[in-house]
């Protein structure tokens, strides 16, 4: 038992160290080539018509607002309603949606899970105790969230794996990684789902673990099938961060650093610097106009050379 306890909290430990080493690397990252594709959301009634601050006679001398709660607002139609994939790809709407809502709930119930545990800890309501107010509605909630979470990423998942596999226009994209994030997601909806026939009704055995782990209590785990599923999560937790399933993090940077980055770029700002930075970088490929050993300072500045017929 002590080794399904010792990886669990190592997958733990290195979860959070790839996930923030990875945001790290995001937020540190040179300036990006901008996109400058309008509307931008944050340009409050502008953005209707894909206006921009830039519009504006004499821009430079007034005072630039950026709506906070528009980009929020943004942000959340494209999490949490897939309205991107909406609006150009409604056969793959179908499927992803129900499959990211399915991940969604799965995560509120493992927060769920942890607030039920803390709550035990500190007798504040027992792990157990499904009758009192607060109680009821946690249980409840953990079951609600619980049993269609894992409904809809089965179906999702499946769904997107055999679209995937079967369809001309996205088997061109496909790659190894793809199919194998997509079957060890349906592996983990299979061994919860067999848990929660065996040993985990209700996912009491779930809250136990979990308030074991805040506890550093090694209880007795006398389910193997439970075991196998506490090792499948511990593994998932690992490989996550190595996926392009941090786009989960990366799209807070790809909407705010690239998308919708339209700073002015003011003498003597950070937003100068950087570019400053970004122009002494060497050019690495070339072509008819493009030759390496320079910077991009150097090609921006100089014509190129003619080419020899």
């Amino acid at each position: 038992m002590l080794i399904i306890y010792l990886l669990s909290y190592l997958s733990i430990l290195l979860f959070i160290f790839f996930v923030v080493s990875k945001i790290r690397k995001y937020a540190t990252a040179p300036v990006h080539i901008r996109w400058e594709l309008y509307p931008v959301a944050h340009e409050g009634k502008k953005s209707k018509y894909g206006g921009s601050y830039y519009e504006e006679v004499d821009w430079w001398t007034k005072k630039r607002e950026v709506y906070r709660v528009a980009e929020i607002i943004a942000m959340m139609e494209e999490i949490i309603l897939l309205k991107g994939v909406y609006k150009h790809n409604k056969k793959l709407w179908l499927l992803s949606f129900p499959f990211h809502l399915g991940l969604y709930l799965v995560t509120t119930t493992l927060f769920l899970l942890i607030l039920s545990a803390i709550l035990d800890i500190t007798n504040i309501v027992a792990l157990t105790e499904t009758g009192s107010g607060l109680g009821s509605v946690i249980h409840y909630l953990t079951l609600a969230t619980g049993y269609s979470g894992l409904l809809l990423t089965f179906i999702g998942a499946a769904g997107l794996l055999v679209q995937r596999l079967t369809d001309e226009k996205f088997r061109f994209y496909n790659t190894p990684m793809d199919i194998l994030n997509l079957v060890f997601i349906l592996i983990l909806v299979v061994s919860v789902a067999i848990t929660l026939l065996y040993s985990n009704e209700s996912f009491a055995a779930s809250g136990a673990f979990v308030k074991n782990l805040l506890t550093f209590n090694i209880a007795e785990i006398s389910d193997p099938y439970f075991a196998a599923h506490i090792i499948l999560i511990a593994l998932f937790l690992v490989y996550f961060p190595m996926t392009r399933m941090m786009h989960l993090f990366a799209k807070y940077f790809t909407y705010h650093d690239v998308r919708w980055q339209d700073e002015p770029n003011v003498k003597g700002s950070k937003l100068e610097a950087k570019i400053k930075e970004a122009l002494n970088f060497g050019v690495s490929w070339s072509a008819p106009h493009m030759k390496t050993g320079k910077t991009w300072a150097e090609v921006a500045t100089t014509f190129p050379e003619e080419v020899k017929k």
